[in-house]
């Protein structure tokens, strides 16, 4: 395993396209390539050849408590087809987590392909997302009098406003990723062509930008407008007042009969503002973003604890054998908490990739202790935990990477 140079861009795209099964535009892949710094890229060779890749990119993530932290957004984790099942990937995680935690960072995410693959490693489902489908014929938005204003912009118009949005919301909730300037090129469309089909419109109050919404629109397979729908890639919001405006004008755009939506909260609240509550349906649930603590002790200590509480956690950690210890968490209920190794016995016994599912307040301890996945050795250390690592709304990451 080694790093990538500038030579080796073309060959870690070429690694990336054959194993997730795409064919990028020549716009895109030279985009890709310019945006590619090689010192965060591993590579496997076999001989001189490039055969698997991962890489990440320095990004921030919301902490329960709004705290934001630095993070590595893990990304492109390939390996070419002919080259699977020789550890390839393995020892690419085993050096990227050793070259990310030597540059002081205390956790790491990356959105999986697959749901198991890389819990072996010490990673765990810390956001969930849904998916939606909404019968908008004949459906309203109940949300009452407001006095700003919702407009279709230019995409040079939402590159303008619309990062400012995203980074104001990122604190309100655990688990939001920030998204990098080239990032936002591909969320806005303009790296390939054919994703040149979307609309961008903003929400704004006496001036100020408070929320913004990226759709496209697709046909149907005869061309009829009962068959047209709308595809929500991307909602983002600073007011109750604007979240209800924008979907007040997405659900009612004309001669369009279907909305869907991309990943979404599970909580999605419109719902209870639609005219018709069954016109809104959940089409998949499922775990989205994953959490790799690097440095548990730190991690631990960085988020806030909205309730006072204290639990002894026994983690076990064979593939960043450093974390392996006990932990005990004591919190004042201010926010704040203290987090120490003790030479003691842990209240719960747990591996670290279920402690990456507690620790953004995704997951119960009770729910996961009921599943077998931990053990409780101390009468009411699972309810202790589910106090402790409670957040106010469920974590939750709008951006992809």
């Amino acid at each position: 395993m080694s790093a990538a140079d500038a030579d080796s861009k073309d060959a870690v795209l070429d690694v990336q396209e054959h194993a997730f099964g795409y064919r990028s535009s020549e716009e895109r892949r030279r985009f890709d390539k310019e945006a590619m710094d090689p010192s965060r890229v591993v590579v496997s060779r076999d001989g001189a050849d490039v055969v698997g890749a991962a890489e990440w990119l320095p990004s921030t993530m919301s902490l329960p408590g709004g705290v934001v932290e630095p993070v590595a957004a893990v990304t492109g984790v390939a390996v070419r087809p002919t080259h699977r099942r020789q550890g390839r990937l393995r020892a690419m995680m085993r050096h990227q987590l050793d070259d990310l935690r030597s540059r002081g960072l205390h956790s790491a995410v990356l959105i999986a392909t697959e749901s198991r693959i890389y819990q072996r490693f010490g990673y765990g489902p810390a956001t969930l997302a849904s998916r939606y489908s909404v019968d908008k014929r004949g459906l309203s938005v109940e949300r009452g009098d407001w006095p700003g204003r919702v407009s279709l912009v230019s995409a040079e118009e939402a590159r303008r406003t619309f990062p400012a949005v995203l980074e104001a919301a990122q604190p309100a909730r655990a688990g939001e990723v920030g998204r990098l300037p080239f990032e936002w090129e591909h969320a806005l469309g303009r790296s390939d062509k054919k994703e040149n089909s979307r609309y961008f419109v903003s929400c704004d109050m006496d001036g100020a930008v408070t929320g913004y919404a990226i759709y496209q629109i697709a046909e149907g397979p005869t061309g009829r407008w009962q068959e047209r729908s709308i595809r929500l890639d991307e909602l983002c919001t600073l007011t109750g007042e604007a979240y209800r405006a924008l979907w007040s004008y997405l659900i009612s755009i004309d001669l369009i009969g279907q909305l869907t939506t991309g990943h979404r909260p599970v909580d999605e609240p419109i719902r209870w503002a639609l005219s018709d509550y069954r016109a809104m349906t959940t089409t998949r649930s499922a775990e989205f973003t994953y959490v790799r603590l690097l440095e548990a002790e730190a991690a631990l200590a960085r988020r806030r604890y909205e309730r006072a509480g204290a639990v002894r956690l026994e983690v076990r950690d064979s593939f960043c054998p450093w974390n392996e210890g006990t932990y005990e968490i004591e919190a004042d209920g201010t926010g704040g908490a203290s987090v120490s190794r003790v030479r003691a016995e842990g209240q719960l016994a747990l591996d670290t990739s279920v402690l990456a599912s507690l620790y953004l307040g995704a997951l119960r301890a009770s729910s996961l202790a009921a599943a077998g996945i931990l053990q409780e050795r101390s009468p009411g250390a699972l309810e202790a935990a589910d106090t402790l690592f409670a957040v106010g709304r469920p974590p939750y990451c709008t951006t992809s990477f």
